[in-house]
């Protein structure tokens, strides 16, 4: 559901962001958000060690990793199938998407996939290509994926976005030329309008409302990503049978040279 944005667990979206915080189940799957066949040692790499080593790469060749992942998207509740997690290990050969686990310093001692708390991606090329969210040449790059367990939420989300915007710089994953981060996310309408046509939809989902100020939209545009459209993109159902396609946003981040 929601194919494309960055949403939390439990939610829509061909993920793009946060699984975590107080959302429905419907709305988590909104949050925004990649991978190379690179050894976990990557993470020891980066210029950014003390930021970067929150993100350890993800080797969907090892059993281990594709099984745990597949439990973790299985918790998301989107993207959820083995053919899925096939088609991101297709795309990381390809070296179009880069996926991370998210390993905070608490687990770090702990062995795969134990450590584990969540996962993210960084994409260079969306399916149907889209040169305003991703391009190959990595100069802008596209946040997909993003999940968090459930008992590792509070603030971890956070600095996992702001760790991979440290990747989209650092080859091979991004580039230094690299001008901005993009994602998509459910228009914060849904959220903060009470009108039949936004906040109203949920009750034709059989879904209560999220809280307002819970709105992924939102909580990215706290760290900076701007708005620069909004448009239907999320092909949906309500319980009734009738098809809607839901209101996302297109935001973007530019990065410092």
């Amino acid at each position: 559901m929601f194919g494309g944005a960055v949403f939390p667990a439990g939610g829509p979206a061909r993920c793009p962001v946060q699984c975590f915080r107080h959302l429905s189940p419907r709305e988590s799957r909104y949050l925004v958000t990649a991978t190379l066949r690179l050894p976990t040692l990557c993470s020891l790499i980066s210029p950014h060690t003390k930021m970067s080593s929150l993100l350890q790469i993800i080797d969907l060749h090892n059993p281990v990793e594709f099984d745990e992942l597949l439990h973790q998207r299985d918790l998301c509740g989107w993207d959820k199938m083995a053919s899925d997690i096939e088609a991101w290990r297709t795309a990381m050969d390809a070296g179009t998407r880069a996926m991370f686990w998210i390993v905070p310093p608490s687990l770090g001692h702990l062995p795969l996939p134990d450590r584990c708390a969540g996962h993210i991606a960084l994409v260079s090329e969306m399916s149907p290509p889209n040169e305003e969210l991703a391009r190959r040449d990595r100069s802008i790059l596209y946040i997909s994926s993003l999940f968090i367990r459930p008992e590792h939420r509070g603030g971890l989300g956070r600095k996992a976005v702001q760790a991979l915007e440290s990747w989209a710089k650092v080859p091979p994953y991004g580039s230094p030329h690299c001008e901005a981060i993009t994602l998509t996310a459910l228009d914060r309408r849904y959220t903060e309008d009470d009108s039949e046509e936004w906040g109203g939809v949920w009750a034709r989902f059989g879904q209560q409302a999220p809280k307002k100020g819970s709105s992924t939209e939102d909580w990215y545009a706290r760290m900076g990503y701007v708005k620069w459209k909004s448009q239907p993109m999320f092909d949906e159902q309500f319980l009734d049978g009738t098809k809607i396609k839901l209101v996302g946003a297109f935001l973007r981040k530019t990065l410092r040279e």
